[in-house]
């Protein structure tokens, strides 16, 4: 027979662990009534610690009256969940919000288990009760942040789309009511010429021809004006894009526009792939060669060049290359707004919307653009796009996985 005994140190040292652990500890019969429970949990729910002896409750034993819930429906809750445990049953955790003391009240987290003799009867259920009350609050702060940041994309969403209906009115008016002015203006400037016929007052044809002049550019400034503001709002196809085969394209039509030119065309065909919509990068394409062509025509042997080189981060750098008049570098800042030309119109035709719009297109696929140049030793424009994005579906992308 074993004589060893439980020392009364021991028995409440045990006893003060219990009733002092950082969490609420409750066992509860199959008639709901408190068996046991500790300190932490009287404290939270502010009861008064003299009612109960050795941790027994002398009033409001029911568990439900215990810890005084006010809220019909989180009592029937925790009343059904209770009658569960009595059962034998497993619950998952279950949150409610209790009061406490002064009027507080904290988020409680229960988690159960049934206790149950050696023949499987149940005896009692015991609950770990845990203070969720700073995670609740949180989570709620978490949720009006939420609200407000739904709210703040709602109010933004909704001046977006004020702007871009602005902006189809102005595209509207623009195309209707300008144009309309315009085609009246060359129309009566056509019958006057027709009138006074070639042998007419020289200097009255003079001025007549530059009134003509100076409405088709008008005319073709709307055009870029319309087109910029296109390049904006239109939507991006987005695809893997090779650019070598890109270039060929563009620069097989800029021969067939300028037969009589004679330039030097060196293109890399091992241009980067890249992430993108085709024909708006083509459209880049054609912009920059469009320029070169264009700057090189003074050039007894103009030559073009379509490369690339690794910066010092290892980004792949695509560049357009010429031997034309080039510009100032102190103009450079002005290099890429509508309308702003470096050379006069008389000696290089355009009307300034090429790299404006090239711009656009570039910085609405998350890329740069930017130009290196000199006064009279032509210029390069480099551009640098998201670099290719592999398709998990290809052949290729399977093989990588």
């Amino acid at each position: 027979m074993d004589n060893t005994s439980v020392s009364p140190e021991r028995t409440t040292r045990a006893g003060d662990l219990y009733d002092l652990v950082p969490c609420g500890l409750v066992s509860i019969d199959a008639e709901l009534r408190v068996v046991h429970i500790n300190r932490t949990l009287i404290g939270w729910l502010g009861l008064d610690e003299r009612a109960f002896k050795e941790g027994r409750p002398t009033q409001a034993t029911d568990f439900l009256s215990l810890v005084g819930l006010t809220d019909a429906h989180s009592r029937a809750l925790l009343g059904s969940y209770l009658a569960m445990l009595s059962r034998g049953g497993l619950g998952a955790p279950l949150e409610l919000d209790i009061p406490g003391p002064n009027d507080q009240v904290f988020r409680a987290e229960i988690g159960t288990h049934p206790v149950l003799d050696a023949s499987g009867h149940f005896l009692c259920a015991s609950a770990v009760v845990l203070d969720a009350t700073a995670r609740s609050e949180a989570e709620h702060q978490v949720a009006r942040l939420r609200r407000e940041l739904e709210q703040r994309v709602t109010r933004r969403t909704n001046q977006l789309v004020a702007a871009n209906k602005d902006i189809d009115v102005f595209s509207h008016s623009v195309s209707h009511d300008l144009r309309a002015p315009l085609r009246h203006i060359s129309s009566f400037v056509a019958l006057a010429q027709e009138r006074l016929g070639p042998n007419g007052d020289s200097q009255l044809l003079q001025y007549q021809a530059s009134i003509a002049k100076a409405s088709k550019r008008m005319g073709l400034m709307i055009e870029g004006l319309l087109e910029y503001a296109r390049m904006g709002r239109v939507s991006l196809a987005r695809q893997q894009v090779p650019l070598s085969p890109l270039v060929h394209g563009v620069v097989r039509h800029l021969q067939a526009e300028h037969p009589a030119r004679s330039i030097e065309w060196v293109i890399d065909d091992d241009l980067p792939q890249v992430r993108g919509d085709a024909i708006l990068l083509a459209e880049v394409l054609r912009n920059l060669l469009d320029n070169a062509v264009n700057f090189t025509r003074a050039k007894a042997e103009a030559r073009i060049e379509v490369g690339q080189w690794t910066d010092s981060t290892g980004e792949r750098v695509v560049f357009v290359r010429d031997n034309g008049v080039g510009f100032d570098l102190e103009h450079a800042p002005n290099l890429f707004a509508l309308f702003q030309r470096q050379h006069h119109s008389m000696d290089y035709e355009g009307i300034g919307t090429g790299l404006a719009l090239a711009q656009r297109i570039v910085e609405r696929h998350g890329g740069r653009i930017w130009c290196e140049a000199a006064s009279s030793a032509g210029c390069t424009f480099a551009i640098s796009l998201p670099a290719q994005v592999i398709d998990p579906e290809s052949e290729f992308g399977r093989l990588q996985a």
